[in-house]
C-alpha cells in the first residue's frame, strides 16, 4: 500500500455534467491505498482462503460487452464471474485470465468483502480522488489533459470510431496488466483506464452541491443511503464513442449488486 498524507483537494468542474458541479475544495485526512488494482491472482488467492462465491456466481451470470457489440450494448452471460469473464475464449479475451490482470465482474458487495478480509475497505470517493490526482489539479489526467504521456498512450481505453472495431493503439482490447503503464507521480498504477473502480459511496448528482456547503468539506462522504455506488476513473471500454468517463472528473455509478467485465477496485486503510 501506498501512505498517502493528507491535504487539500480541488474537486468538480464547472464545465462538465451537473453531478461535477460546483467546484469545491474538501480536505482529506491521512489514509494508504493499494498501489495496484486487486489482481485475479489476489482474488483468487481470498476465494481460496474463505471459500467466498461472488454475486456473479451465485446469480447465474455477469455482464458483459465485448469487440463488435454497439457502442451502449452490454447484455448478461450465463455462467460468466470474475472466473471467466467473457462469452468465448480468443487470444484478446484471455488477458482477462493473466494473474496480474486486474480483477472484474466483481460487485460492490465482493469488493467490500474482499477488503475487509484483509482489514481493509473502500476508497472514499474524495479519497480515491485525492489519491489518483497525485497534488495536480484541474486536469483530466494525472500528468495533464492529454491521453500520451512523454508521447506514448498512458492509460488503458478504447480506441476506435464505434466498439465495432478496437484500433488498439494502445496495445489492448480488454483489461491490460496492473503494471502495463507508469504509476502517478505518487506510485499509484492505473489511476485511471483499465477498469472502473469501486468507491465506497453512495452516488448522488448532488454531492458536490452538498460537500461544497461550510463545514462539509471534511473527509467528505457521499449520503447514508442510495440505490446506486460510486464508480471513478473509467475503463478500457471507455472512449470517445460512448463517454468521457477515463479521467478524474467523471463521476460513475452503478448498482453495488452490479457484475461487469470493467469493473475492478483497489483498497484503502
Amino acid at each position: 500500500m501506498i501512505m498517502i498524507h493528507g491535504g487539500m483537494l480541488a474537486r468538480g468542474r464547472a464545465s462538465g455534467r451537473r453531478d461535477e458541479a460546483p467546484p469545491h475544495e474538501v480536505t482529506v485526512g491521512d489514509f494508504a491505498i493499494d498501489a495496484t488494482l486487486v489482481t485475479v491472482r489476489a482474488f483468487r488467492d481470498f476465494v481460496a482462503r474463505t471459500g467466498y462465491v461472488t454475486t456473479a456466481e451465485r446469480i447465474g451470470f455477469g455482464m458483459g460487452s465485448s469487440e463488435g457489440m454497439d457502442d451502449w450494448a452490454w447484455e448478461r452471460i450465463p455462467g460468466a464471474s470474475w472466473r471467466r469473464p467473457f462469452w468465448e475464449a480468443t487470444a484478446d479475451t484471455e488477458a482477462f485470465l493473466r494473474d496480474d490482470a486486474p480483477v472484474v465482474m466483481v460487485s460492490w458487495d465482493d469488493a467490500t468483502a474482499y477488503c475487509a478480509s484483509t482489514g481493509r475497505r473502500l476508497p472514499t470517493e474524495a479519497e480515491w480522488e485525492y489519491a489518483m490526482r497525485a497534488g495536480r489539479s484541474g486536469t483530466r489526467y494525472p500528468w495533464g489533459d492529454d491521453p500520451r504521456r512523454d508521447g506514448k498512450i498512458a492509460l488503458n481505453y478504447w480506441q476506435g470510431e464505434s466498439h465495432h472495431h478496437n484500433d488498439r493503439d494502445d496495445g489492448w482490447v480488454y483489461v491490460s496488466p496492473v503494471k502495463a503503464y507508469p504509476p502517478n507521480a505518487w506510485g499509484i498504477y492505473d489511476p485511471v483506464g483499465n477498469v472502473w473502480q469501486w468507491t465506497a459511496d453512495w452516488y448522488s448528482e448532488t454531492t458536490y452541491a452538498e460537500t461544497a456547503k461550510p463545514g462539509a468539506s471534511r473527509d467528505p462522504r457521499g449520503p447514508s443511503t442510495g440505490t446506486l455506488r460510486v464508480l471513478r476513473g473509467g475503463s478500457w471500454w471507455c472512449g470517445a464513442c460512448v463517454c468521457e468517463g477515463n479521467g478524474l472528473f467523471y463521476r460513475g455509478k452503478t448498482r453495488p449488486d452490479a457484475p461487469y467485465d470493467n469493473i475492478g477496485f483497489r483498497c484503502a486503510r
